[in-house]
This record gives structure tokens, C-alpha cells and sequence, in this order.
């Protein structure tokens, strides 16, 4: 195999490591003899690298239990990722807020910061914002407890680089090295990824399943966005160009969108457009349930009209109903185009799950074919509008978590060396 010196010892060491590591995570708590079971390593050399993985700090034992519960004698020891031993700082900006927290390496959040940001603001006083919220959190951390930084970014990026390059609802953002700027300030490894692939990176993390299956993730945030899991490896288009879903046209006469086109998806599903429906409905002398809210001193915002379609108000009920019904158009579509065996739905959904993936599965049961929708799973993510922000947090544990592709210099695509883990 070319590129990838098969033959080294100090690189098989680190692929079993990583191995050990990568099954001790997935099938946790878990047996020494269960991890060479899976790995097909020999059970002395497991045992070797636990004892290695164990003095760094990486695993520990903990007691384990029979089936039942109970204990007889001396409980058997169990294997388990050392949570504690580090933390990551996740950071999932998007055009209108900025999240921040602080994770282990089981990727459980210990803190949580939110703030709002104006979308038209310098890059300069936005940055500075994202290094107040992340200074905050890190006071009291231990510099070398600290993995790295992951960075959630909305628009295109260059992730070598570490850029931003730019972003259809940010007009400012223009070749901005965000990555370079934070590890600068914060004096740690920071990494970048579009929102929509970290979305799709947590959803593999949590789901080991998804490894021998076609997945789409669609975000629903500021805009609407895709992802394509093909069996556990995430597919990327062209310069990083891909998922943009939001900005396929649905009416030639529609509505111009701020990607310069007329009649995008995202002009009728965006947090813009529905911000845009609501104010249509109180000027119209309707939506007297909106209006009120927004008399006590609410904020019209998507959040705000999901509240109230869940409370059951006719009218907000029906801007989310209309939203699905768009949504399931476009999923129908991709359901004819990849014949996915999963749709994922994440975003600002908490409040109207039930009602807006009901208008959703109604819409694809009308317009994807029947073979094709027949066996596909319409879900919900477990963590709705801090997946990127989780997957932020994934895209820097992975480096001790992951195995590296493996690639034939004949293959176009890479060969995930984890691939048989399940």
C-alpha cells in the first residue's frame, strides 16, 4: 500500500492503540477478552496496550456486575474510557448566536454558554465575542487538561487553513482565518468544520449502526443544510462544496434569497422566513396569540412560533405544518435521488418536533416513490440544535478515538480501517 508504511512498527502500535481505544468506546463498559474479540487482536497484546492505555490515563477499570446485577466474590474488572482525564472546548457559531462548551472526552457537556450576535457586525467584534464567551469557561482549567478547541462554521470554509471563506447570511465574512485568530488567543490546537459535517460526525459518534449505512442529516438552523453518510464515511463535494440543499430552487418565481437566486428552499423554511410569516400574520390582524406574546416583551423568532404551534395556536401550528410540507418535498427528493435507508432531522425543532416531523412524513409519503420510502427511517437527532456544537467537540476526541484511512494508490475512495466495528 503506497502513502501509508504498512510496515512500521511504531505505526501499527498506533493503530492498535487506536483500535483498543475506538472498541473500549463503542461497546462500553466492556471486557479485556470482548476487545480482542472485536478487534481480532490477540488477547496478550490487548492486554499489553490497556496496561499502556491505562497508565495514560486513557482507560480505567471499573468493577462490573452479572447480568442481573448482583455480585459474588471479587467483581470482574470492566474497561472504560477515562473521561476525566481531558476536556475540549467546542465552539458552534452561527449567524445570529454563538454556543460554547466545555466537554469530556465522553463528549458530556460540563458548561454551557449562549449569546445572541448581529449577523451584519464586523468579524473583529464577533470574534472578540466568541474569545469572551470561551475565556469564561476555560477560567480554572488546567492547560494541559485541554485536548484542542473545535470550531462550528456556518458557509463555506478552507479547513487547512482554518478560514471561513465565506457565508450567504454573513455579507462580512470574507476570507476570515478564524481558527488561526482563536488559537492565537487562546493559546490552543484549534480545528474548524462546516456545521452541517459536524452534525453529521455526532450523529456517527452516538450511532455505530450508521457504519453499513446511507444516512442524510438535515440541519435546520439559520439556513437549511445536508449531509451524506456513506457507510460511516462522510461525503464531501468539490472544494467542500455540498449539502446545500437549502439553495435548490423550488419556484422560478419566487422570492429573491440571499444566495442571488429567486425562489430557494431557505426562502420559505429559513429562521428569516418564518420570522417573515409571523409578522405577516399579526400585520394581517391574525395570530392574536404571536401578537400578545410579543406585547409581554418576547422576541418574534422561529423559537417563539414553535412555543406557540406546540401550545396548540391554530395559526403558528400552520406556518410549522407549511414548513414541514416544504422540508418534505425537498427530503422526498433526495429519497428518489439516494434511496437513504435513514433521514435525520436536527435543528431548532425541540419545541415542535412531533408536529413538524408528522408534516414531514405525510409530505414524503406523497411525493417520494414508493419503493423508495417504503423502508426509510424519518427520525428526529438525540441532541436537535447542539448537534454541530457536539460535533465540534467530536471533531477534536476523534484524534485519539479514530483510525486513519488506509488508501490503495488505485483507490479513488478511502478505507476506513474501523469500518468492522459495529
Amino acid at each position: 500500500m503506497s502513502q501509508s508504511q504498512i510496515g512500521n512498527t511504531d505505526l501499527i502500535s498506533r493503530l492498535n492503540n487506536r483500535l483498543v481505544l475506538h472498541a473500549v468506546r463503542v461497546m462500553q463498559p466492556t471486557f479485556r477478552a470482548e476487545v480482542a474479540r472485536k478487534t481480532g487482536l490477540k488477547p496478550a497484546t490487548v492486554t499489553s496496550i490497556v496496561n499502556h492505555l491505562i497508565d495514560q490515563q486513557l482507560l480505567r477499570e471499573a468493577p462490573g456486575t452479572t447480568d442481573d446485577g448482583s455480585r459474588f466474590g471479587r467483581p470482574p474488572l470492566m474497561l472504560e474510557v477515562n473521561c476525566e482525564t481531558k476536556r475540549i472546548l467546542a465552539i458552534d457559531f452561527e449567524p445570529d448566536r454563538v454556543r460554547a462548551t466545555l466537554t469530556d472526552l465522553r463528549i458530556n457537556l460540563l458548561d454551557y454558554r449562549e449569546e445572541n450576535i448581529d449577523r451584519f457586525e464586523t468579524p473583529e467584534r464577533i470574534i472578540a465575542r466568541i474569545l469572551k464567551v470561551s475565556r469564561a469557561i476555560l477560567e480554572g482549567v488546567p492547560r494541559r487538561q485541554l485536548l484542542g478547541v473545535g470550531v462550528s462554521l456556518p458557509g463555506l470554509i478552507d479547513q487547512k487553513k482554518g478560514m471561513l471563506l465565506s457565508s450567504t447570511n454573513m455579507p462580512k465574512w470574507k476570507d476570515v482565518p478564524i481558527g488561526p485568530l482563536l488559537q492565537k488567543e487562546l493559546r490552543i490546537p484549534v480545528q474548524v468544520e462546516r456545521s452541517m459535517h459536524l452534525a453529521a460526525l455526532y450523529e456517527k459518534w452516538t450511532h455505530p449502526h450508521l457504519l453499513d449505512r446511507k444516512v442524510v442529516i438535515i440541519s435546520l438552523r439559520t439556513g437549511i443544510g445536508m449531509s451524506l453518510l456513506l457507510n460511516g464515511q462522510l461525503y464531501v463535494g468539490m472544494h467542500g462544496l455540498d449539502g446545500e440543499i437549502g439553495h435548490t430552487m423550488v419556484d422560478i418565481n419566487g422570492k429573491p434569497c440571499e444566495c442571488g437566486s429567486r425562489g430557494c428552499l431557505e426562502t420559505f423554511v429559513s429562521a428569516a422566513a418564518i420570522t417573515s410569516r409571523g409578522q405577516e400574520l399579526i400585520s394581517s390582524g391574525r395570530g392574536l396569540a404571536l401578537g400578545a406574546a410579543i406585547a409581554r416583551g418576547r422576541a418574534l423568532m422561529p423559537e417563539l412560533i414553535y412555543e406557540l404551534a406546540k401550545d396548540g395556536d391554530a395559526e403558528c401550528s400552520e406556518i410549522v405544518r407549511d414548513i414541514g410540507r416544504y422540508i418534505g418535498i425537498a427530503i422526498a427528493n433526495v429519497i428518489n435521488l439516494l434511496a437513504p435507508e435513514e433521514i435525520v432531522i436536527c435543528g431548532a425543532i425541540d419545541t415542535t418536533e412531533e408536529l413538524l416531523l408528522g408534516a414531514i412524513r405525510e409530505q414524503v409519503n406523497v411525493s417520494a416513490l414508493p419503493r423508495s420510502r417504503a423502508c426509510v427511517v424519518v427520525r428526529g437527532a438525540t441532541e436537535k440544535e447542539k448537534l454541530p456544537l457536539l460535533g465540534a467537540a467530536v471533531l477534536i476526541a476523534e484524534e485519539l478515538f479514530e483510525l486513519p484511512e488506509l488508501r490503495h494508490s488505485g483507490m479513488s475512495a478511502p478505507v476506513p480501517a474501523e469500518s468492522t466495528l459495529t
